[in-house]
Formats: C-alpha cells, structure tokens, sequence
C-alpha cells in the first residue's frame, strides 16, 4: 500500500504448468486480499486455475474481468475501461490487486493497457514477470532456439498483417497466438518452402496440451493458445 491506496500488481503466472509459477509470483498472490483474472466469454478462468493449484486462495475477494481477446472496437474499449474501474475502486480502498496474466505480462497482455489507464488515475503499478509461453514450448518439443549466440529470435503474433513477411527473416521465428490461423500459416509457411522447420504447441502446460512437432499434421483450427516454433 502507499499513500493509503492499493497497488495493483501484474502477475506472471506462466503458461499453464501450476509448477511453472515463480516465487516471487505466488508470494504477490498471496499478499494481495483481491485476486482480479480475465475471463473468457464461455466462463473459463484460466490463469486463475493455475494460480489456485498453486497458492491458497481462501479468504480472498475473486474479480473476474472480462476483455475481449481481438480487435480495437468500442466493446473492447468498453470492458478495459469497466475493469479499470473495479480495479481502481478496490485501489482506492486501500486494497492491493493482483491481476494475474498468462505467460509473462510484458508479452502481448490486456494487462499493459489496464497498467497504463491505472497509471493515469493516479495509483502504483508494479509487475511481476513470468515464464513466458514461447519458453515452455521450446522445453517441450526440446527446441533450440537460438542454436549460435548471433542466431535471431523473433517473437511475432500470428494475427500480424506482415507475419508472412516474417518467414524470409533470418533466425528462428516464433508465432503466438496461432490457434486461428493455422490453416493459413500451413499454406504460406508452405510458399515459403519452411514449413518442414516448424512446429506447434497448444495450450503448453495445461490439461489438453497438443504437441505437433511437424505443423503440417496439426489441424487447421486449433487452441487460442497455440504457439508455432520455424527453426532457422
């Protein structure tokens, strides 16, 4: 707490593996009396399910929030704009937050913006990092992704209108959040004769953990979470 206000941590609780979950992650949680986690339009609570395999929940207020996952629209201004809100009336209780995120907050996260649009209402924010997601895959399919210290590595969101372009660029690539447009990475990977080099993960760490060590044999449509490795 400072000045009397709440701080609001962002928190990395991983990719999905419970055992994955920093110390230094679990000791927010703890410490935190409001847990606040993003839920999905069909109710689900992922990063709060990782978070409760780990830490001790009992006794503390749970927020669920919901973003949208996609787009710029007004909807989605409209539901961020509604979360700072909640979060900035438990702040101005006095109450510590921790907004828990997939993977690690500094990686493509709602949480960036909620941080910002709080940071502007006056209240702390501090982060708290996490395993990312592309890291735990490459431990699963036992990749190398920087194979020489000068290897490249980019990191690209498989939404991104240049992802293609990507394919010609030196070093390793790592497409995330692939689940949605896998059929179209198949193909162009294919054009760009590199499809033999990558590889896929979906939902690393979780119950229904899909590993596809040649993307050719993954389904076209597949988890949110899906995460594709192009080795060099």
């Amino acid at each position: 707490m400072a000045d009397g206000n709440g701080i609001l941590f962002g928190v990395g609780v991983g990719p999905g593996d419970p055992e994955l979950i920093t110390l230094k992650a679990m000791r927010a949680i703890e410490a935190c009396p409001v847990v606040a986690t993003p839920q999905t339009a069909g109710g689900a609570t992922v990063a709060l399910d990782i978070a409760r395999a780990a830490v001790d929940l009992a006794g503390k207020e749970i927020l669920t929030l919901r973003f949208s996952m996609g787009g710029e629209g007004a909807r989605r201004a409209e539901r961020h704009a509604r979360a700072v809100d909640e979060i900035v009336g438990r702040l101005g209780r006095g109450l510590d937050v921790a907004l828990l995120n997939l993977g690690d907050p500094s990686i493509y996260a709602t949480f960036q913006r909620i941080a910002a649009a709080v940071r502007e209402r006056g209240f702390e924010v501090r982060t708290v990092s996490g395993v990312p997601s592309f890291c735990a895959v490459a431990a699963t399919l036992g990749a190398d992704l920087t194979p020489r210290m000068d290897t490249p590595l980019h990191i690209v969101p498989a939404a991104c209108a240049d992802a293609e372009r990507a394919f010609a660029w030196p070093g390793t690539k790592v497409l995330m959040k692939a689940g949605g447009h896998l059929g179209e990475l198949q193909r162009d990977l294919a054009r760009a004769d590199v499809l033999d080099r990558a590889s896929a993960v979906t939902d690393c760490g979780m119950a229904g953990e899909r590993v596809f060590r040649t993307l050719a044999d993954a389904p076209e449509e597949s988890g949110y979470f899906t995460t594709v490795v192009v080795r060099p």
